[in-house]
């Protein structure tokens, strides 16, 4: 297996490459390269737009600029206000959903979150996952007689029922951190798509049956199937093309501080079958190739067993997901393609994927209530849907190119 350089990467600016690179783990990279305050700003917001920008503050340190620094002290203190209402949010469904007798797990969040985070408090954390796969549209029920209301998404989910949040008023203004954020609420019905995905992932009914309750007082899932979720929360946004680079590193920081648990592993094993044990190695391989994090013996061992055309796609597209806010492609779609077994799924991937037919959800004012939606309100929803859709199409069409000459590329080799 080999780790990106990314001080070598010129298709990254170079204060975003410096970032990623001081995160190596176990100890950082290099000190970062002197950057412009405009090469400061593009790369802050890389990191909003990945989560990452109060793990930066918290890895770096005295080595970012006063400045950065202190717009970054300024956004850690309203970070932990949102957590501390991601919390109550919590309180309040689970009493919803305790008075009818429905159970749910936390999925990532707060639940073991000091196991996947430097610093919890630093973790960026914008809805609440729960896993309610037993009873999941009475939980719906449940939350929508306790105030809560579906909201349209631009983002679409094969895993979860539509989001559900109180209709504050709120409007975005730019502000990553802004605590007011509606806190939405995600009832996962399955933890991955089998039939969407066109591929399987057996074991995972197992997980409901093996959850523990934690300290908190909430439920959540065994450790060694936490640690399957996130494999395949990560596999999912990889195939997506929607990776956030906050999410590889937490699996990394997990591996990094696993890699001498000897028992954890052990589990693992006997808890997994081989085929969700060969998912969550790519979402393992690609978190070591990001991050350089230490594996245990028998992560490297498995990860050496991949398909040759699988091994190469990490070692042509790994950096691509990072790559793709500058230069845009979906070299994701060939790890997809190489994972598929039937034609006539890989001939769907590919119709779905380079040419999408389904419009994106609304962006604008989405947690008004009804009564707010004005005609004034209305027509900005319009343009900015306009503007947001022109803008898919134009990644999607400028993305076409690239990921065909990174299959051909990989095709030569």
């Amino acid at each position: 297996m080999r780790a990106i350089d990314w001080t070598r990467n010129p298709r990254l600016p170079r204060c975003v490459a410096g970032l990623l690179d001081a995160l190596r783990l176990p100890g950082g990279g290099a000190p970062l390269a002197d950057c412009s305050p405009a090469e400061w700003k593009s790369a802050l917001y890389y990191c909003d737009r990945h989560q990452m920008a109060l793990l930066v503050r918290h890895v770096c340190g005295a080595r970012l600029p006063e400045a950065v620094r202190g717009r970054l002290d300024r956004d850690y203190a309203r970070n932990r206000e949102r957590l501390r209402r991601v919390r109550q949010v919590y309180r309040e469904a689970a009493d919803a959903l305790a008075a009818r007798g429905i159970e749910c797990a936390v999925l990532k969040g707060f639940a073991g979150a000091g196991a996947y985070f430097p610093d919890p408090d630093a973790r960026v954390q914008y809805d609440l996952d729960l896993y309610c796969p037993v009873a999941p549209y009475r939980a719906r029920d449940a939350l929508v007689a306790a105030g809560y209301e579906s909201v349209d998404s631009v983002e679409t989910s094969t895993t979860h029922l539509p989001p559900l949040v109180r209709k504050t008023g709120w409007q975005w203004r730019g502000d990553f951190f802004d605590p007011e954020i509606p806190v939405s609420i995600e009832l996962h019905d399955r933890l991955w798509n089998d039939r969407f995905e066109a591929i399987p992932a057996p074991g995972l009914e197992a997980f409901w049956e093996r959850r523990v309750r934690l300290p908190e007082g909430c439920l959540a899932l065994d450790p060694v199937d936490a640690l399957g979720h996130k494999a395949l929360h990560v596999l999912g946004h990889v195939l997506h093309g929607e990776v956030r680079a906050a999410h590889l590193y937490e699996l990394a920081y997990f591996l990094d501080a696993h890699a001498g648990d000897g028992e954890f592993w052990r589990r693992w094993h006997d808890l997994h079958p081989a085929g969700l044990r060969a998912l969550e190695l790519l979402a393992f391989r690609l978190a070591y190739a990001w991050f350089e994090c230490r594996l245990h013996p028998s992560v490297v061992e498995e990860s050496e067993n991949l398909p040759a055309a699988v091994a190469r796609w990490f070692e042509v597209c790994a950096a691509s997901p990072a790559e793709a806010l500058f230069r845009p492609n979906k070299d994701e779609l060939w790890l997809h393609f190489l994972l598929l077994r039937t034609a006539r799924d890989k001939a769907a991937l590919l119709r779905r994927r380079l040419l999408p037919a389904r419009l994106p959800g609304p962006l604008d004012s989405v947690f008004l209530p009804q009564r707010d939606l004005t005609w004034r309100v209305r027509l900005r929803k319009r343009v900015q849907f306009a503007r947001y859709a022109l803008g898919r199409a134009v990644f999607h069409l400028r993305a076409v190119a690239p990921t065909l000459a990174t299959m051909a590329g990989m095709l030569r080799r």
